[in-house]
């Protein structure tokens, strides 16, 4: 008896130790994850996207990830806005790359991508980013109400701004649906 009433506290304490350690390990790669500084940032003398239509052009696009290996190689395409346009094609074949140069994930390294003929390169990154909607490959819903996942890339968006972007994504009847409707609760990656 006085061996487990000795020995419960410094389970514990071992435990707390340990939860410690992994942490404080975590909170460091979380700051160091924080504090890294972005490649691409504004240029000098960006200015902000005015409003914007949705006209996309490549002009002689040439990209590498790493010097000497060309993943584009003077690409044009011009796509009219209002269009609907699919990049079918092998994997590693640069369907990705093209579409994460339009919101300057990575900057083109010949070239240039224009936006409703603003060379992207030169508005703010900020203004550039607000004006693209990008839906992820692998889908991810997050703890919370559906209205707030669907609100997560505009948190002050309105009830009707949120109605509207569940009609254009053809789920508003679906989420009517459901007992509480847009305050159902779902959770991590939708297990809920």
């Amino acid at each position: 008896l006085y061996i487990n009433i000795f020995i419960n506290p410094i389970d514990v304490l071992i435990n707390f130790t340990e939860q410690f350690q992994k942490g404080y390990a975590g909170f460091k790669r979380f700051l160091g994850v924080i504090e890294t500084e972005p490649d691409i940032v504004d240029s000098p003398g960006a200015k902000d996207l005015p409003a914007v239509r949705g006209d996309i052009e490549y002009r002689d696009v040439s990209f590498e990830y790493e010097k000497g290996k060309k993943i584009l190689d003077r690409l044009s395409i011009h796509i009219a806005a209002g269009s609907n346009v699919a990049l079918v094609g092998p994997s590693g074949g640069g369907k990705t790359t093209i579409c994460s140069l339009l919101p300057r994930f990575y900057d083109v390294t010949g070239g240039a991508v224009r936006l409703d003929g603003h060379d992207v390169r030169g508005v703010t990154l900020a203004s550039l980013r607000n004006a693209i909607g990008i839906v992820q490959q692998d889908v991810y819903l997050f703890a919370g109400s559906i209205r707030e996942n669907i609100a997560y890339g505009k948190p002050d968006a309105t009830d009707e701004e949120v109605v509207r972007a569940a009609k254009e994504a053809n789920i508003h009847d679906y989420i009517l649906s459901l007992a509480d409707g847009y305050d159902t609760y779902v959770g991590e990656r939708g297990v809920r």
